[in-house]
């Protein structure tokens, strides 16, 4: 007999969008705000989400462009999260109303934790040409 783990539950504030937990792999919980936005939107997902969405993003991407050490500044960085709360809204305000406030709630974490880290980020930039 084989035996399946049963699915998660994913996030509290979208309980009807429960197709990003085919893409969405790994310890996420329902607690994890940031599972619909770690990949790119695949046209399976969203057929119509690159006619809608100018300029993709995710965190996948924010994850690589870090490690490429492509950000200049924390305002670069946070311009990638805010795109991803622009785009959440933009695409999901009228079709999946519950996914908006999952992307507002990633924002504010990345602020208290520009915050938190200002120090270190401060003398980081100042390394920087």
């Amino acid at each position: 007999m084989v035996r399946r783990r049963p699915e998660p539950e994913y996030g509290k504030h979208a309980p009807d969008y429960a197709q990003a937990s085919k893409r969405r792999r790994g310890g996420e919980s329902k607690e994890d705000i940031s599972y619909l936005f770690i990949k790119p939107v695949t046209k399976k997902e969203a057929p119509d989400y690159l006619d809608i969405i100018s300029h993709p993003m995710d965190l996948s991407t924010i994850r690589d462009k870090a490690r490429r050490m492509e950000y200049k500044s924390r305002d670069d960085f946070r311009h990638d999260v805010y795109q991803i709360v622009f785009n959440a809204h933009k695409y999901n305000d009228r079709r999946n109303p519950g996914i908006p406030p999952l992307a507002d709630q990633l924002l504010e974490l990345c602020d208290f934790l520009l915050d938190q880290y200002d120090a270190e980020l401060t003398e980081a930039e100042a390394g920087i040409e």
